[in-house]
């Protein structure tokens, strides 16, 4: 047996000392209790930020206990859980083990209240609080958890300052100044976890704008990686991640997926509310990313978007989720009435499983155009379609259209449009997603700048305490506040039975702007705050301008139990019914029906042709497959199967992983060898033409010098990199130029910030020019493709310089304007 080293003893020793004191009760992370001498963790551990992480949802089940059990048990335990400070569960001697598991919080609550002697009188029965889905929704959330977050970089990068962006420094802020819970509303949607720990260890905290695609870029860019996913409350709320970079020994935070400077400014507002010690904030607040860049990109891609979807009646923006569930059963009720109106005999004896009452109530709602009735009373529709769900899935001919002809999504804003008819008039309506403050602004500016001008808003907010509004309320705001002034509305707005008329919204960018100062003078000055009504209402200004404003109010400022942290949206329902009852009477007084959306031009029949013929193949296949097809006069089915047939399929994300390759190379370039200066990349126009097929063609990249030296730098570029140049010879080839006279090469500069996703912008954005092809990022930062189904294409090649084969379109407007125009919003979207 050989003889154990010293060091191996040693780390014997010290693994059975933890294991022997796995029991330890925490009075701060990391921290023994009394009795017990300091022993702080490693900086690298994440020991810390689990106590954390578990004392944050310990005291959020105690907000939530003492709400439940208000009324049931003496209101002296409500009022001593309830004020129960994170310093004071700290202090007791809580079991680590038993903090992680909220299963074991009625018995922990148990022991603290005898300790304290408020167990008089009191049954163990009575504060067992048997909501186990919370229990088990809260297990699920303040943890840390592996992400699936990942991008697939093959070009190593050389490592540049991992602190670029913009450092900022948090307002300084005090909990107890707030109007509202603040502890209990940052636990819920991001947690002060690791605002607790990031303050207490210095620790960096990174602020990340755009998609989680663009924050992979970005952190592989500086060889970081990322060590876990931190699970809030909230599952729809901005991503947070433990992330380490080469050459520090420990890790950061970073939260991502931000899209507007309110959210920025509401998210760094948590670093100072979460301030355990109430020192001076230390750590390093960094912003990457630039907003106005950010915003003007967008927009411009929205815009791009809206010229080429056929026009839209009417833009609703918020209460997108709602509107979806009503044309659902709009749908379902439709469906119901085909197979009534086939089959009455087998319809009114499966509808036997009923009973008479909902029969007859069901009857009732089919021939009555009530739609809130309708609404209320749902779940009798909905059970119906149930029991004849089997037949329709083999009888899908009974099946009415849908109304929702697409559904585009990013991490902003969510639009779709519904096509419906009334009385034989076409409606079409453009759902746009409640946004954030600010993030409103790119598509609201697109909208806008093309003409949709007729725009109802449906969004919620706060009301002042002594105003007289009560949640639940449906108000019609008569005007606006914000730091510019005071605006009135100019539209005419529908009469709703109930709803509130008159009123002053004031702006707020975040609830933690609300402080006790800022809520006496704008109670002075207004009834009710809300983000988004400010920035739309200065956008849609002009006097052929019509909005309409709506909100639905979700909490009470100043109220204990009525506070944004605590209102539940059960309790504005019957408004929301109320107002989408009038919104469909006032466009579609004889109940919507499915409309079927039939082509217009021939390239517009000839892409739904190609989609449909080839719907099991992925959308770039069927896009290459469009595009070499389109201009075919007479397309037929049969024409578009020999086509496909004698070339070879890929997949999405075949093509995608090789454009980003040849982009990598174009990166490393601009980033890694500045002697090469400002220059032009070509490429072979098929790329922009979709008609470049992966696994057959060959990508020629051509990198235009200015002069003889940058082009030295830019072939010792291509030597350098020669391993992984071979790599990719297969489907792609790279040269250097000073000088470019070929007419199947098309070229433009390059842009001032490039990344590995260059080329698949720019296959991205000509694809939408040319069919409605659009990118979509997944959650875990992939890029997935699909059509929305665009009505006009505008000739993608006008956003590159040509050379001798470039030929100018006869209607420059068509086109999107002149070569150095579509060039400049180019550079904005990419």
């Amino acid at each position: 047996m050989k003889l154990l080293s010293l060091s191996l003893i040693i780390s014997l020793i010290m693994s059975l000392f933890i294991s022997s004191c796995s029991n330890l009760q925490f009075v701060r992370p990391g921290i023994a209790t009394a009795s017990q001498n300091t022993l702080r963790l490693p900086a690298s551990n994440v020991d810390e930020i689990t106590y954390y992480l578990s004392v944050d949802k310990f005291k959020y089940y105690l907000n939530e206990f003492s709400v439940a059990q208000e009324g049931k048990i003496p209101d002296e335990i409500v009022v001593y859980l309830r004020n129960m400070s994170v310093e004071q569960i700290m202090k007791i001697d809580l079991d680590h083990d038993l903090l992680l598991d909220a299963n074991n919080y009625d018995k922990m609550i148990i022991q603290i209240l005898k300790d304290e002697d408020l167990l008089k009188g009191v049954t163990q029965t009575q504060l067992k609080w048997n909501y186990n889905f919370f229990k088990n929704k809260l297990n699920e959330a303040f943890a840390l958890a592996p992400s699936k977050l990942d991008i697939n970089l093959s070009l190593p990068s050389k490592a540049n300052d991992i602190d670029t962006g913009i450092t900022i420094k948090p307002e300084e802020l005090a909990p107890e100044d707030m109007t509202l819970d603040s502890g209990h509303y940052i636990s819920n949607r991001t947690t002060r976890a690791i605002f607790w720990e990031a303050n207490e260890n210095n620790r960096p905290i990174e602020f990340h704008l755009g998609d989680s695609r663009e924050f992979l870029k970005e952190l592989k860019d500086k060889n970081g990686k990322i060590l876990f996913e931190v699970k809030p409350f909230a599952k729809n709320y901005n991503k947070i991640y433990i992330i380490q970079y080469p050459g520090e020994k420990t890790y950061r935070y970073a939260i991502t997926n931000i899209g507007g400077k309110d959210r920025l400014d509401h998210l760094t507002h948590q670093i100072s509310l979460s301030n355990l010690t109430n020192g001076k904030l230390k750590n390093k607040v960094l912003v990457k990313g630039d907003i106005k860049k950010f915003h003007a990109a967008k927009t411009e891609e929205h815009e791009l978007q809206l010229r080429l979807l056929p026009h839209a009646d009417r833009v609703i923006i918020g209460q997108k989720e709602s509107i979806d569930g009503k044309f659902n059963l709009f749908w379902k009720k439709e469906a119901l009435k085909n197979l009534y109106a086939d089959d009455q005999a087998y319809f009114q004896k499966v509808l036997e499983a009923l009973s008479e009452k909902d029969r007859a109530k069901y009857f009732q709602m089919m021939n009555s155009n009530n739609y809130e009735a309708m609404f209320k009373d749902k779940k009798i529709l909905e059970d119906t379609y149930l029991l004849f769900e089997d037949f329709f899935a083999k009888n899908p001919g009974h099946l009415p259209a849908k109304f929702k002809t697409y559904n585009y999504d990013n991490f902003t804003v969510e639009m779709c449009d519904y096509v419906f008819s009334d009385n034989g008039k076409d409606v079409r309506w453009r759902v746009v997603s409640n946004v954030w403050g600010d993030e409103v602004i790119p598509i609201a500016q697109a909208l806008k700048n093309t003409g949709n001008t007729n725009v109802t808003y449906m969004g919620t907010a706060g009301a002042f305490a002594d105003k007289g509004y009560k949640v639940g309320d449906l108000v019609v705001p008569i005007a606006i506040r914000d730091n510019a002034g005071t605006e009135k509305m100019l539209s005419q707005t529908m009469k709703i039975e109930g709803a509130r008329y008159g009123g002053i919204v004031e702006h707020v960018g975040s609830p933690f702007e609300e402080d006790n100062a800022w809520l006496a003078k704008a109670r002075a000055q207004s009834d009710f705050v809300e983000v988004e009504t400010s920035y739309l209402r200065r956008i849609f200004n002009g006097p052929k301008d019509n909005i309409e404003f709506y909100l639905l109010i979700s909490d009470i400022l100043g109220s204990d139990t009525e506070t944004l942290a605590h209102a539940t949206s059960g309790k504005r329902k019957n408004a929301q019914n109320k107002l989408l009852a009038e919104l469909f009477k006032r466009d579609a007084k004889n109940a919507p029906s499915p409309l079927k959306v039939t082509a217009v031009t021939q390239i517009e029949r000839a892409k739904n042709l190609v989609l449909k013929v080839l719907e099991k193949k992925t959308p770039a296949f069927r896009y290459y497959v469009f595009s070499n097809l389109k201009n075919t006069q007479n397309l037929t089915e049969k024409d578009v199967l020999t086509f496909a047939e004698k070339k070879v399929a890929f997949t999405d994300s075949y093509l995608i992983d090789r454009l980003v390759k040849i982009s990598e190379v174009i990166h490393e370039l601009r980033k890694s060898y500045p002697e090469a200066g400002e220059f032009d990349i070509a490429f072979s126009k098929s790329l922009i033409l979709g008609t470049w097929n992966p696994k057959e063609d060959k990508l020629n990249i051509v990198i235009k010098a200015k002069n003889s030296q940058a082009q030295k730098e830019i072939e010792q570029a291509f030597k350098d990199n020669q391993k992984f140049l071979d790599s990719i010879k297969s489907f792609a080839t790279f040269e250097s130029r000073m000088a470019i006279d070929d007419p199947n090469i098309i070229w433009m500069k390059v842009p001032e910030k490039t990344d590995p996703d260059l080329l698949v912008k720019l296959y991205a954005h000509a694809g939408f020019q040319n069919a409605g092809l659009y990118k979509n990022i997944t959650y875990n930062g992939n890029i997935t493709l699909d059509f929305l189904p665009t009505s006009r294409t505008e000739n993608p090649l006008e956003a590159f310089y040509q050379g001798k084969g470039f030929v100018a379109p006869a209607n420059l407007k068509e086109s999107g304007g002149t070569c150095m125009e579509a060039m400049r919003r180019l550079m904005q979207i990419i």
